[in-house]
């Protein structure tokens, strides 16, 4: 694999890795957060599923300077063995109970606009049938 990756970020989401993607990207680094890695879902499914090593998944990012966010974040590790000569940067919050509170906000912001469009058909009918009983 070519040496290219530079900066792996191990921070989870709600750590400022929106914020850190944007910096890297103003400094003229090639990056991949969230939305790129979803490009990519099969070879982390693999990777995690055991049916593959990580070598098909490394060699997706050989072009890449950085890496943030899920589920990069979370296997920094496997990244660093085959780039070693890049740098982690850890993200955190102040206290693990505020980074909490941002990610369960995060989630339930996620459920509400992003329902199937049965659950909120069937939402419509909460209240019909609550006046019913």
């Amino acid at each position: 694999l070519s040496n290219k990756m530079k900066i792996i970020c191990a921070g989870f989401p709600k750590t400022g890795t929106k914020s850190m993607a944007k910096a890297l990207r103003l400094l003229g680094y090639t990056v991949n957060d969230f939305e790129e890695h979803l490009e990519n879902i099969d070879e982390f499914l693999n990777f995690f599923d055991g049916e593959k090593d990580s070598t098909a998944l490394m060699s997706l990012h050989r072009n890449i300077d950085a890496v943030v966010d899920q589920p990069a974040c979370t296997m920094w590790h496997t990244f660093f063995q085959h780039y070693p000569d890049s740098k982690v940067i850890l993200m955190e919050r102040d206290s693990p109970e505020e980074w909490f509170a941002s990610f369960v906000k995060m989630i339930e912001r996620h459920e509400k606009l992003h329902k199937v469009w049965f659950e909120n058909y069937i939402s419509c009918f909460d209240n019909d049938i609550n006046i019913l009983t």
